[in-house]
C-alpha cells in the first residue's frame, strides 16, 4: 500500500472514531435535555393540578355533606382543571379517568408521597407517568392521589429521527472529511513522489538529476539533504571514472606505446644470442638495449606517476634557486645533445610545494622547449612572484591545439614526437602535477615564434 493511502487510511479512522464520539455525545445530551424538559414540563403540570384541585375542594368543603356528595365534588372539581392525561383515585376507587392505562398499577402512591414518576413501554408505547399524593379534608383517612399520564412516544420518535438527522450528517462529514485527507495528504506527499522520481532517474545512471523540490518544512529539508547525497554520489562516480580512466590509460599505454621498445629489445636479445656480430655491432645492440630499457623505465615512470597521482599533497617552502639548478642538472645533457642553451632567472626565494613533482613538471616543461627549438637558440627557465615559467623561440604550437595538448598520448606533430622519443604523456603529467598543487598551468604560443609556459600558484 502506498504511504498517501496510509495517511488517509488513519486519518479515516481517527475522522470516523472522532465524528463519531462527538455525534453520540451530542445525541446523548440532546435526548437527555428533551426527555428532562418533558419530565420538568409533566411535573410543574401535576404540580399546578394538585394545588388548583386542592384549594378548590377546600373552598367547597363542608363537614355536613354526605361521602356520596364529597366524592361528586371532588369529581367536579377534579374535572374542571384536568384534561385526558390526568387520573384521580380516592382510596381504591378511580374517581376521574380518560385513560385507558391504570396508573397505579405502575407507581403507588402512600398518604405523604410528594410527586414521583414512572418511564417505560406499556402496550408499545413510551409512557410517562407522574403521581402525587393531595391532602383533602373530604376524604377522611382515604389516599387521594393525583396522576398524569404522558405519552411521550413522539419525544422517542423525535430522538429516533434525529439518530438519523445526525448518522446522515456525520457519514456526510466523514465521507467529505476522507476525500479532503485524500486530496491534500496526496499533494503534500507530491514533493517525496518527486524525489522519488530523481532517485530512479539518478539510478538509471542520470547522476545529474536533482530535485526541484522547494520547502520550508521536513520535506524540504530531506529535498535539501537528497540533493546533498546525490552531489556526494556523482562526485564518487566522478572519481571512480576517473581511476577507471586512468587505469585504461595505463592499461592503453602498456599494451600499445611499449609493443615497438619491447619488440626491439627482444630483436637484438635474439641477435646477440644467436648470431655472430663483431665486437663493435655487438656494443652498438648493447647501447640499443640499454637506450630502449632506460626509455621504457621513465614512460613507467610516468604513467604510473600519471595514475596514481591522487592524493593530497604536503607542500613545504622550497628553495627556488636550488629547483632550478636540479632541473638544470637534470635536463644539461638533453640540452647539450640539442645544442640549445638554458638560462635561468630567478626572483623568488622560497615556494610552498613539493620539491620532486615540481621538478619532474619543470623538466617536462623545459625538455619539450629544448625539443622545439633549434641548436643554438636560447630557453629562459624563470620565477618570479607566485609564478614559475619557461620561455622557448621556437616552433610554437597551432592555437587549434593549445587546448588539447595536456591531453594523454595527444602529440601535435607526431614524426617529431617520435624522433625525440615521446608519446604525449609529459604534459599531461605536468596537468596532473599543476592540479594537485591547487595551481593552473598556461600556455601562450605563437606558430615559428615561440612559446611560454607558465605555472601560477596560488600566493
Amino acid at each position: 500500500m502506498k504511504l498517501w493511502k496510509k495517511i488517509s487510511l488513519i486519518c479515516g479512522v481517527i475522522l470516523i472514531v472522532v465524528v463519531s464520539v462527538c455525534s453520540g455525545i451530542l445525541l446523548m445530551q440532546t435526548r437527555q435535555q428533551m426527555l428532562s424538559l418533558k419530565y420538568s414540563s409533566t411535573e410543574q403540570k401535576l404540580g399546578s393540578l394538585t394545588r388548583s384541585f386542592s384549594e378548590m375542594m377546600n373552598h367547597y368543603y363542608s363537614e355536613n355533606d354526605s361521602e356520596v356528595v364529597n366524592r361528586s365534588l371532588a369529581r367536579y372539581c377534579f374535572s374542571y382543571y384536568a384534561d385526558a392525561s390526568a387520573v384521580l383515585l380516592i382510596g381504591d376507587d378511580t374517581v376521574y379517568s380518560r385513560t385507558d392505562i391504570r396508573p397505579e398499577e405502575y407507581l403507588s402512591i402512600s398518604q405523604h408521597d410528594s410527586a414521583k414518576q414512572f418511564t417505560g413501554k406499556i402496550g408499545g408505547r413510551h409512557i410517562l407517568i407522574f403521581g402525587s399524593a393531595v391532602d383533602l379534608l373530604s376524604v377522611g383517612d382515604s389516599i387521594c392521589a393525583v396522576y398524569l399520564v404522558e405519552d411521550i412516544t413522539p419525544v422517542y420518535d423525535r430522538i429516533t429521527n434525529l439518530f438519523w438527522m445526525f448518522l446522515g450528517i456525520g457519514s456526510s462529514m466523514i465521507l467529505v472529511g476522507l476525500l479532503l485527507i485524500m486530496v491534500l495528504v496526496r499533494c503534500s506527499l507530491n514533493p517525496l513522489s518527486e524525489l522519488q522520481a530523481t532517485a530512479a532517474r539518478i539510478a538509471e545512471g542520470n547522476y545529474q538529476e536533482r530535485t526541484s523540490v522547494e520547502h520550508t518544512d521536513e520535506v524540504g529539508a530531506l529535498a535539501v539533504d537528497f540533493n546533498r547525497m546525490a552531489d556526494a554520489v556523482e562526485q564518487r562516480i566522478q572519481e571512480l571514472t576517473e581511476q577507471a580512466r586512468r587505469q585504461e590509460l595505463f592499461i592503453g599505454g602498456v599494451t600499445h606505446e611499449f609493443k615497438t621498445p619491447l619488440t626491439a629489445l627482444i630483436l637484438h636479445a635474439d641477435l646477440l644470442q644467436n648470431t655472430c656480430m663483431e665486437e663493435e655491432e655487438q656494443l652498438a645492440s648493447l647501447q640499443h638495449i640499454e637506450q630502449q630499457a632506460k626509455w621504457l623505465e621513465r614512460l613507467v615512470q610516468k604513467m604510473l606517476k600519471l595514475i596514481t597521482l591522487q592524493q593530497a599533497l604536503v607542500l613545504k617552502p622550497v628553495s627556488v634557486p636550488e629547483l632550478l639548478e636540479q632541473v638544470r642538472d637534470t635536463v644539461a645533457e638533453k640540452f647539450r645533445a640539442c645544442g640549445v642553451t638554458l638560462e635561468i632567472q630567478c626572483q623568488v626565494a622560497f615556494m610552498s610545494l613539493d620539491a620532486d613533482l615540481m621538478c619532474s613538471a619543470l623538466v617536462n616543461l623545459t625538455e619539450n622547449a629544448c625539443k622545439a627549438s633549434s641548436s643554438g637558440q636560447t630557453v629562459i627557465l624563470r620565477a618570479y612572484d607566485s609564478t614559475l615559467e619557461v620561455v622557448d623561440n621556437g616552433i610554437g604550437i597551432p592555437q587549434d591545439a593549445l587546448s588539447r595538448i595536456t591531453e594523454p598520448f595527444y602529440m601535435v606533430d607526431k614524426s617529431r614526437s617520435k624522433k625525440h622519443g615521446g608519446v604525449g604523456l609529459g604534459l599531461a603529467l605536468v596537468q596532473e602535477i599543476v592540479k594537485a598543487h591547487g595551481a593552473a598551468l598556461v600556455f601562450d604560443s605563437t606558430p615559428s615564434q615561440g612559446t611560454t609556459a607558465r605555472i601560477r600558484l596560488h600566493p
